[in-house]
């Protein structure tokens, strides 16, 4: 079932979704850009109103430039805000494939507001379970109370096969972890082949957790996925406990799900 909203609409799943998901269709860019920026306000508002501090987690690819728009247009105070990495690529911190790298090159040459110390990195130089094991101490270092840390946003992107942070459907075991936050990928079916990445539970405790999706040829996954809540992809496991979730996708991977 779906209820028109003011700025897209629900989907309503309530057997399977502990939450309905919100989608927000975009029809450019600059809408898109927009509804960032609006999501980023309002979040951070919400999150330095309860605590002195907005935990945000990071995802690359194509959402880098969008971010970086989306923090230009929008002039946020970005003082309080701490940066962490849904999951990273296991290799040196200036290396082209690292996601820290990207968004350093990009937000401290493009954002002066934000400073490196913002950004809570994975250390690479420790052994590929070590550093998994180190970056979930830093979560909960930081975001933690003692009990499961809960990011106040998450900013997620999807695969065209489905995949979500450096969960693949490869590797299904990896969507049945339990115990640990963050955890040592290897043989990772896009390269580069060792990461680290969180885990559903930590994913799935965030306030908010937001997709970010473009392009035509993730049409039907978007579907599969968000309507038909296919467990054969990962993204599809995305279920926050008590969080929002929300679809921002534009016209061409919303395609399919505009008129379902």
């Amino acid at each position: 079932m779906e209820i028109e909203v003011e700025s897209g609409f629900i989907i309503s799943n309530m057997s399977e979704r502990k939450s309905p998901l919100k989608v927000i269709p975009a029809d450019s860019e600059d809408q898109l850009v927009q509804v960032l920026a609006d999501l980023l306000k309002r979040c951070s508002q919400e999150a330095l109103d309860r605590q002195d501090k907005f935990s945000v987690g990071l995802s690359g690819g194509s959402l880098i430039q969008l971010l970086t728009k989306a923090l230009k247009l929008g002039d946020l105070n970005t003082a309080k805000w701490l940066f962490f990495f849904c999951d990273e690529r296991y290799v040196p911190l200036d290396d082209g494939d690292s996601t820290y790298g990207a968004y350093k090159a990009e937000w401290l040459t493009h954002l002066p507001g934000i400073r490196d110390s913002q950004f809570i990195r994975a250390d690479v130089t420790k052994s590929l379970d070590d550093c998994a094991a180190d970056y979930e101490a830093k979560v909960k270092g930081q975001v933690g109370c003692g009990c499961l840390p809960q990011f106040d946003l998450l900013l997620l992107g999807m695969g065209p096969d489905g995949h979500t942070c450096s969960l693949f459907p490869e590797q299904p075991a990896t969507l049945q972890e339990s115990q640990r936050l963050v955890i040592p990928i290897r043989n990772s079916p896009k390269p580069p082949p060792e990461r680290i990445t969180f885990t559903l539970p930590l994913i799935n405790n965030a306030r908010d957790v937001t997709f970010v999706v473009t392009g035509a040829g993730k049409a039907g996954v978007v579907k599969r996925v968000f309507v038909d809540l296919d467990k054969e992809f990962p993204a599809a496991w995305v279920n926050p406990t008590q969080g929002q979730l929300t679809l921002i996708v534009d016209a061409g991977a919303g395609k399919e799900i505009a008129a379902v």
